[in-house]
């Protein structure tokens, strides 16, 4: 299934399933749940998704596409540290969407979303390193980050600074794996 991530419809969904999810936690958010949210009848995104089910994924790449173009705009201006939230707000969007991917556990076509937008940031990782990865390479550093990422949402959540320290180290060893090869 190809998504549109920018359409005014999914992007609308996504946003009040993002707040949805950021205010009641992983209950399977209804349409009338997404619809309250998003300010609008429940009859209208029935007519542009046909029920629920087709709702999610939808939904679901519509607030993937603005998270994560929070994110590039972060990682532009921060750099490498800008991959992990540091204010309340990129907080209430990491926990929206982590809860977003939880919920692509348990609905495939959600998964599909998450898995398309997790392939890009394996390309921005490269470029913000500045040199192909390995699949090994790759894979720690998405491990690493969903780690972090976790841990900073968890009930006893880990100190931002030692977060910001540990993905530091995670450039460092690899940049400087780029500086030993260009050196040899």
């Amino acid at each position: 299934m190809a998504f549109n991530r920018n359409g005014f419809e999914s992007t609308t969904a996504g946003i009040a399933l993002a707040r949805t999810i950021g205010r009641d936690g992983l209950r399977a958010p209804t349409l009338k749940v997404v619809a309250e949210e998003a300010n609008m009848a429940m009859s209208t995104l029935h007519k542009w998704f046909a029920g629920r089910e087709n709702m999610l994924p939808h939904a679901a790449a519509g607030f993937a596409g603005i998270y994560w173009e929070q994110v590039a705009q972060r990682v532009n201006a921060r750099g490498w540290a800008g991959y992990l939230p540091s204010t309340w707000d990129e907080m209430f969007f990491l926990r929206a969407w982590l809860g977003i991917e939880e919920l692509a556990r348990t609905n495939d076509d959600v998964g599909e979303a998450v898995r398309d937008l997790w392939h890009n940031v394996r390309f921005w990782l490269r470029s913000s390193i500045g040199r192909e990865l390995s699949d090994f390479e790759s894979g720690g550093l998405v491990i690493l980050l969903r780690g972090l990422w976790d841990s900073l949402c968890s009930a006893d959540p880990i100190d931002p600074d030692l977060a910001q320290q540990l993905w530091a180290a995670a450039y460092s060893a690899l940049h400087d794996d780029l500086d030993s090869a260009q050196a040899a």
